[in-house]
């Protein structure tokens, strides 16, 4: 049998399976299981290379799937499917050597799948050959259907009788699972996406090999083209120093060591203040890489200029660190929330990333490097942030710190059904949050009712919320079982049980 032939059975039996799979219910068990074959089938097909970049991506898709099973978090879910595309990338281009490179070879590979799968099929290659038919005109020509049906919605939501006429002919299909095709024509497309090769020319010339260090040129150390631009970059370096040195003694007296709360909101404090400074660190980042992004790393009079950027930089971290206070009094009279965790892991990325731009001016490295070393990073941040059941965390935390902490109860009704154990409370302690959050406020006033949920409305809702988990989650089938959420389920039954 020929090779082609052998792939498009594969890849109808991989569709075939995420239709089993998939059709009709949650993401759970069934993501781990389905991604599981896939890495199998790549080994025994020994598509992986023995490489950094497909041990971490492989590794990385095996993780977040492993985490989907444990706590099913939303969070896992995406950074699985990006660990799933950078690991394509990595397979359909081994020759790159950076992430970011290999995302867009994952992009450009996706273009190409549906022509790909054509030409596998033995049914279809001779006939897509003689067409000459592009994947350009293959995708054009998947949008008609959707287009078409876009439309029918449109016009029968608009028009009666053409409403009850579609509802006639539509009457015809009722024996038809519609969503079923449906899912097997994404689980083909999924499999050619994950089992194909595609190759693109000019993505084969852009992977030529860079280097990490940049490379001086004929005039780098003699130029004096270079000079004007050395005195511009130390004046703007210096003032820029001295401005931040009084931001961030401003900061560390006010912030770090002496700062009152009385009751009032942090949102400004902490929201508005943390994006400009966030903000003001990047675009102060990009003004090193500006000026050190070619010959003036070589020329013999910028260490006046170095020392100002070290300067420039390292100050940079200490706002950074300033935004982690602001950050961390936020959380300590108002608990968790889901951008409260993001912002410390941005700060962690920004840190890092700050600490590689120092790398690259004292060592003249080039910005592949900087792309490379930063995508890196963030994968492997994301990934990290990928591993926890951050709904459990913050309702066990936010319950924790009542009386501490003003403890939103309107927030922590939105959580997902596994942190229901941490968030169902007596009603005795619900009042006991309540009065602890208007004294920490600021009394009655701060704390109305009709500004937050009251103790009644949070317990009716839990009880409500509580009670439709515990009869529909026996209903769910196996495929969408996680450990967070049966956990949860038997914890709420035993708390039941014992009349809680």
């Amino acid at each position: 049998m020929r090779h082609s032939a052998k792939l498009f059975i594969l890849c109808v039996s991989m569709a075939g399976l995420y239709t089993y799979l998939f059709h009709g219910v949650g993401i759970g068990i069934n993501l781990f299981v389905f991604e599981a074959i896939v890495a199998a089938a790549w080994w025994s097909m020994r598509r992986v290379p023995a490489s950094r970049l497909a041990i971490l991506s492989v590794g990385g898709m095996i993780l977040t799937a492993a985490m989907v099973l444990v706590h099913g978090s939303t969070l896992a879910i995406v950074v699985n499917l990006i660990s799933v595309g950078l690991t394509v990338g990595v397979l359909v281009a081994p020759e790159l050597n950076a992430l970011h490179r290999s995302a867009i070879a994952s992009l450009i590979h996706l273009w190409a799948v549906p022509r790909a799968l054509a030409r596998t099929s033995p049914f279809l290659q001779e006939k897509i050959m003689r067409a000459g038919l592009s994947s350009t005109v293959l995708l054009k020509a998947s949008i008609v259907p959707i287009v078409l049906l876009a439309f029918t919605g449109m016009y029968r939501l608009s028009n009666p009788q053409f409403n009850r006429f579609m509802s006639y002919m539509l009457a015809i299909f009722d024996h038809l699972d519609i969503a079923l095709i449906g899912i097997f024509l994404v689980g083909l497309l999924v499999s050619g996406y994950l089992f194909l090769s595609t190759r693109n020319e000019a993505l084969s010339r852009w992977t030529a090999p860079r280097s990490d260090l940049l490379q001086a040129g004929p005039e780098a150390v003699y130029g004096q083209h270079l000079r004007s631009e050395v005195r511009i970059a130390t004046v703007l370096l210096a003032g820029l120093n001295l401005l931040l040195l009084t931001a961030n003694v401003l900061d560390i007296r006010y912030v770090w060591l002496d700062f009152k709360f009385d009751g009032q909101y942090l949102k400004q404090f902490v929201h508005e203040g943390t994006y400009m400074l966030l903000l003001s660190i990047l675009i102060g980042a990009a003004i090193v890489l500006y000026y050190f992004r070619g010959d003036l790393n070589f020329h013999k009079e910028n260490r006046v200029l170095k020392a100002l950027s070290y300067a420039w930089l390292v100050q940079n971290m200490v706002l950074a660190l300033s935004v982690g206070m602001r950050n961390y009094w936020y959380i300590h009279y108002y608990a968790l929330a889901y951008k409260r965790i993001g912002v410390a892991f941005f700060l962690l990325a920004l840190l890092i990333g700050l600490a590689l731009v120092l790398l690259k001016v004292k060592q003249a490295r080039s910005v592949h490097f900087l792309l490379r070393t930063n995508t890196a990073t963030m994968y492997c941040i994301v990934l990290s942030m990928s591993l926890f059941n951050w709904d459990g965390i913050i309702a066990r935390y936010n319950m924790a710190q009542a009386g501490l902490a003003f403890v939103h109860l309107d927030f922590l009704a939105t959580l997902s059904d596994k942190a229901l154990p941490y968030l169902v409370q007596p009603q005795e302690r619900l009042e006991l949050i309540a009065a602890s959050n208007a004294r920490l406020i600021g009394g009655a006033e701060g704390y109305s009712w009709t500004k937050y949920m009251t103790p009644e409305e949070y317990g009716a809702i839990m009880k409500s919320r509580s009670d439709r988990f515990l009869e529909t989650w026996p209903e769910h089938s196996w495929k969408e079982w996680n450990w967070a959420e049966d956990w949860a389920f038997h914890l709420l039954g035993s708390m039941r049980g014992a009349g809680q």
